[in-house]
């Protein structure tokens, strides 16, 4: 019945609710708020070392559109081309990024040096600002060695290479020369310093390799005639300067490759036409010195006639002439297999030639189909659809010179009848008198001469006008101003802060899960034979293992020594049969270091205090150190009377500075000592000792290590079990179960020793652990309550917090 209504006194330590409590998670985080504080510190303080050390970068942006068509006249610049593929568009990704266009804005930016000033972490690009302007006038990059200059405040510049082998001085002032080994400049213009500068000069190779890795083209959609042109570096206005250069070299690249074609029919119409021009010249100034010289008069209508005829034939034969070097052109430029045909009109009229035009559109826009498959859709030169293209483009292509071989006879046979005709026509020139004939023949080849030479005129006008109607086959839909990319503060400051909170709140919770000593009271109690005394809270001050130390004990009035009497009631509770003879305590633990000495001094005091007749009996007869609590030299004692030097046990019992406390030390330290205790001599020993005393005390060996005493355990009226908190291993607790399994002990008390309130260890569940319906103290007030300092107790200091410390003395300053 006794032990029934203990245990339901003792429900307060083993009631668990299956929630988590909100507000103890909170406690425990703020128990070591600290190391989120340092952790932030931590992170934060090295993402601010990291925006101070790394190099911003900037990007700048544009918008791309392909039209198909800018003008009605591109209509006569397409003759032959066909209209693109809708993936054409794609090859521009690399010719953005082609050598040329970057040279070209290169050359444009006007940019032979880069200027940096020195930081504490990094050197940052000045650009647009130049300490001064210099013309470079020779550069030589196999002996230039690319020492570094400085510009010195003073208005000095020094040049000195890595080797040392190059160290030079010049003032800096307009039209200074500078040089060195493999470079000369002339200063033009100088501007005020206000610090120290360093520059290189660039060379274009190595510029356009670091500014070609800032280059980014992309597709905005798929499928969409649209590309995203970027550009990324380290200073704001370059990117955006750079950017805008780098468009408007691409726009002078693509404006003079979509004039190609013009240029190639303008260079050989010029080429015809200086042939024509001298030809007529030639043919008018003999004709009209022929009619001076002569006197002939004019000739006869029927002659005029047989003129004309003869004039018309004359030119159209060399307009086929002029059509046959075309052809020509055209087979010239099929040399190159997988580029598109840029040849204008291959006639000067367009009508003979229909099937051979159709041929080499459809070569062009094979050719580009197959650069849409390997650009767009990144197929390789060995996919199926990529060879099924080139076999395509090969059969086009013969095609095209089977053509050109039908077209050449087509032109020899025409020639052939028009030579004849011009034969008739001539036998009957020939029948004229010779003035007349000279005279015809004369103005004939005028006239031949000059048709051909209007014509050419008229198709270099032609052609010049589609050339100068020629726009960009892009338009820019969109410009941006460079902004920085990286870093990027606010995020970096943003994940500094998370990562630092990670950190701070991962460590209080891998501290728990990683925490091997024992914290959890709640454990305590699985057992029906297994209770939970009570906490003793951790003594406040040093021990020095006298009697000092057992005067201490008994006049303390601190939170520690409440912990202590409260067990002592509790003791008192379970311990109370109607029994005449004294208790029999027992009190051991699982390993040395525990606190058994401590707390069978502390509890014997405690019962002293009530005016219980207490001895303390120290069965620990290997290492025991309690002798020194009573000033003992410990060479008399329980090995001594056990071993048979001692007939009488009384004279092993001393008496302590406290009144009503006995105490019987180990003693010289035996060869057999597990003998000895298990022996009858000590269970006489004991039997007697309880009739004289309240309580008798016994302090055992630790029974996770030897097991000296577990007989004793079972006579015992209370086995003590001490749990050290944060030092006992976790699972300690386990071994009061086995024990009380193993051995069928049937009343078994568990004290926590040095317990102190850190809320690291608290357990997350609700505060009702322990009901507060029986007796004795919740968890929530034994953890909570009792943890805290609250100047109750004479000799506890009220603790301030560092915040009204602070308060307290800024207003006694003021």
């Amino acid at each position: 019945m006794q032990n029934g209504n203990w245990n339901q006194s003792q429900d307060r330590y083993t009631e668990v609710s299956a929630d988590f409590d909100v507000k103890r998670i909170l406690k425990v985080i703020l128990s070591r708020w600290y190391w989120i504080v340092g952790a932030l510190v931590l992170t934060v303080g090295g993402c601010a070392i990291f925006l101070q050390v790394a190099h911003p970068r900037y990007v700048a942006e544009m918008v791309l559109k392909y039209n198909d068509k800018q003008t009605e006249l591109d209509e006569l610049n397409r003759l032959i081309q066909p209209d693109e593929s809708n993936l054409e568009y794609l090859t521009e990704l690399y010719v953005i990024k082609s050598e040329e266009v970057i040279n070209g804005a290169i050359k444009k930016l006007n940019y032979p040096f880069t200027f940096y000033r020195e930081l504490t972490f990094r050197h940052d690009d000045v650009y647009p600002y130049q300490p001064f302007t210099a013309q470079v006038i020779s550069y030589d990059p196999g002996k230039f060695q690319f020492g570094l200059f400085e510009i010195k405040q003073s208005g000095l510049i020094t040049y000195k290479t890595k080797d040392e082998t190059e160290n030079l001085t010049f003032d800096l002032s307009k039209d200074t020369l500078v040089t060195v080994q493999g470079l000369s400049f002339s200063v033009k213009s100088v501007e005020r310093l206000s610090q120290d500068y360093v520059f290189s000069y660039n060379d274009l190779n190595d510029l356009r390799g670091r500014l070609d890795g800032g280059i980014k083209v992309t597709e905005e959609g798929a499928g969409l005639p649209i590309l995203n042109v970027s550009f990324s570096y380290y200073n704001r206005q370059f990117t955006q300067d750079f950017l805008q250069k780098l468009i408007e070299s691409y726009e002078e690249y693509n404006l003079e490759q979509k004039k190609r074609s013009s240029n190639l029919t303008i260079n050989f119409i010029q080429e015809q036409i200086k042939i024509y021009a001298t030809a007529l010249q030639k043919a008018s100034s003999e004709l009209e010195r022929y009619k001076q010289r002569s006197s002939v008069p004019s000739l006869q209508a029927s002659m005029s006639d047989v003129m004309g005829q003869m004039t018309q034939l004359e030119t159209q034969k060399n307009t086929l002439e002029i059509a046959k070097s075309y052809i020509n052109l055209l087979e010239q430029s099929l040399s190159n297999r997988f580029e598109p045909v840029n040849v204008g009109s291959l006639g000067l009229d367009g009508t003979s030639d229909g099937v051979l035009l159709r041929l080499v559109s459809d070569l062009n826009r094979l050719i580009l189909d197959r650069k849409a498959y390997i650009i767009g859709k990144n197929l390789s030169v060995n996919n199926p659809i990529v060879k099924a293209a080139d076999d395509e483009i090969d059969r086009v292509r013969e095609q095209i010179l089977s053509n050109i071989k039908v077209q050449r006879q087509k032109n020899e046979s025409t020639l052939g009848i028009i030579s004849q005709n011009l034969t008739l026509i001539k036998s009957r020139m020939n029948a004229l008198p010779s003035v007349e004939r000279e005279l015809g023949y004369l103005q004939n080849d005028r006239d031949v001469n000059e048709k051909i030479y209007l014509l050419l005129i008229n198709k270099e006008i032609e052609t010049s006008i589609v050339k100068a109607g020629v726009l960009p086959s892009f338009t820019v839909l969109t410009r941006s101003y460079a902004y920085q990319i990286y870093p990027q503060a606010p995020r970096l400051i943003s994940v500094s802060l998370v990562l630092g909170l990670l950190i701070g709140f991962g460590s209080i919770f891998l501290a728990r899960f990683a925490n091997g000593k024992f914290t959890e009271i709640t454990k305590i109690g699985a057992s029906e034979h297994v209770n939970l005394l009570g906490l003793i809270q951790r003594f406040p001050h040093k021990i020095s293992q006298n009697e000092k130390d057992l005067l201490h004990f008994l006049e303390n009035r601190s939170l520690f020594s409440e912990s202590v009497n409260s067990i002592r009631t509790n003791l008192s509770f379970l311990t109370d049969t109607p029994s005449p003879q004294g208790k029999l305590l027992v009190i051991t633990s699982e390993l040395s270091g525990e606190g058994k000495s401590f707390v069978t001094l502390n509890l014997a005091t405690s019962l002293t205090k009530i005016g219980k007749k207490v001895l303390v009996v120290v069965s620990d007869l290997r290492r025991s150190n309690m002798h020194r609590f009573f000033n003992h030299n410990n060479k008399i004692g329980l090995s001594t009377y056990l071993s048979g030097k001692v007939d009488d046990f009384h004279q092993t019992i001393h008496h302590s500075v406290v009144e009503n406390l006995d105490f019987i030390p180990a003693g010289p330290s035996p060869f057999n000592p597990t003998e000895l205790i298990q022996n009858e001599r000590f269970e006489a020993f004991i039997a007697s000792a309880q009739q004289e005393y309240d309580f008798v005390l016994v302090d055992t060996a630790p029974v996770g290590l030897v097991s000296d005493n577990v007989p004793l355990l079972k006579k015992s009226d209370l086995v003590i079990y001490i749990i050290r908190w944060l030092y006992s291993h976790k699972e300690s607790y386990l071994l009061v179960n086995q024990i009380a399994e193993e051995y069928k002990i049937k009343n078994i008390g568990v004290i926590i020793n040095d317990f102190y309130k850190d809320d690291l260890y608290a357990n997350l569940m609700p505060a009702a652990y322990y009901s507060s319906k029986g007796y004795g103290y919740s968890y929530k007030q034994t953890y909570d309550y009792y943890g805290k300092k609250n100047n109750y107790y004479h000799n506890e200091t009220p603790s301030k917090s560092i915040w009204r410390k602070m308060i307290r003395w800024v207003k006694k300053e003021q």
